[in-house]
């Protein structure tokens, strides 16, 4: 009888212990906001327009000025997404990776506006890159779905 008593006192403890732990998780990532998820991708849709009518325009008449406004433009959509990360709890890495499209973007504009032109292996080059960088987000983004789970 004394070893049903222990036996039920030991099973009794595991499920409170369980329960008390279940209770107390450590988060060390944001929540999901889907929100952010389809701002990377409209953002992202953005930057590949921008590097498809470059690619379109002939490489004579790919003059800094005549991009200037789009730069402005996409350089302003991708400063609100660094802002958006920035005041979200716990959301370093994806706070990082929008800087990191930021700086890319703003190299990118110097560089055009330095040298004036841009060539199809240069434009391709970044396209690629920038697919690269957004995707790395979204990936990021998803992964703090855990409703999907």
């Amino acid at each position: 009888m004394r070893i049903d008593v222990r036996i039920r006192s030991l099973y009794l403890f595991f499920i409170i212990l369980v329960m008390v732990t279940s209770a107390c998780t450590v988060k060390y990532v944001a929540d999901y906001d889907a929100s952010i998820m389809d701002e990377i991708i409209q953002i992202s849709k953005k930057v590949d327009l921008f590097w498809g009518e470059l690619l379109d325009t002939p490489e004579a008449e790919r003059r800094y000025e005549k991009f200037r406004n789009k730069y402005t433009a996409i350089e302003t959509d991708i400063r609100g997404l660094v802002m958006r990360n920035e005041i979200r709890p716990i959301n370093k890495e994806s706070t990082k990776q929008a800087n990191i499209a930021l700086d890319l973007w703003i190299q990118d504009r110097d560089e055009h506006k330095k040298n004036d032109k841009f060539t199809n292996f240069e434009a391709r080059r970044h396209r690629k890159q920038y697919q690269r960088v957004f995707i790395s987000m979204a990936k990021g983004e998803e992964a703090k779905n855990t409703s999907a789970e």
